[in-house]
């Protein structure tokens, strides 16, 4: 089932809890950026990644669709805001529904073959999780205002750098950048609820 229309209401700016209401009250533009545009990235990293681009995207996405519209949005009704950002939930959910969808299909003409290798269970449901929560930093980081202190948060969270390698780049001293993190971790906790 395709929603074949533009949204043309600005959904960016509204709180996960306030999109999840929209989306569960039937906002046919909120069901179509949710699906179609702010998660899209998402569900294409995590299928490509599982099918190898051995199916069509956008077919994938309306079945992961039609998966949390079942029973009046049951599974999207579940989730809270006070635990987890909407980001990583998804990505969590769409990533679990995506893997078990191609083992319900691995004999489906032969696209998929009995002789691909799977993950664990559990090391596919902590990938999805690590990927939701690598957004959640990503987009909690582009808030810091001073862009100084930006960039470090992008050298000590995403690119992993040792203090001393920051302090170096940056012409600071190795206690400055490890008081600099420490400040970068309170702003990070107010933006990443269910991470403090």
């Amino acid at each position: 089932m395709r929603l074949l229309f533009r949204h043309t209401q600005d959904f960016s700016t509204w709180s996960d809890r306030d999109l999840v209401s929209a989306v569960t009250s039937n906002n046919q533009a909120a069901i179509v950026y949710l699906f179609y545009t702010k998660y899209s990235a998402t569900f294409q990293y995590h299928i490509y990644k599982l099918f190898n681009s051995k199916v069509e995207v956008s077919d994938l996405v309306d079945e992961f669709f039609m998966f949390l519209l079942e029973d009046d949005w049951r599974r999207l009704r579940s989730f809270d805001p006070d635990k987890a950002s909407l980001s990583t939930w998804i990505s969590t959910v769409s990533f679990r529904f995506f893997r078990d969808y191609k083992r319900s299909k691995i004999d489906m003409n032969g696209l998929i073959t009995i002789s691909d290798q799977w993950e664990t269970i559990r090391g596919d449901w902590m990938e999805s999780v690590e990927a939701g929560l690598r957004m959640d930093i990503n987009q909690a980081i582009d808030g810091i205002k001073s862009d100084r202190d930006r960039e470090i948060a992008r050298r000590l969270f995403i690119d992993d750098k040792e203090y001393e390698a920051v302090a170096e780049e940056f012409g600071l001293t190795v206690d400055y950048v490890y008081t600099i993190k420490n400040r970068i971790v309170k702003q990070l906790r107010t933006s990443l609820k269910g991470y403090n």
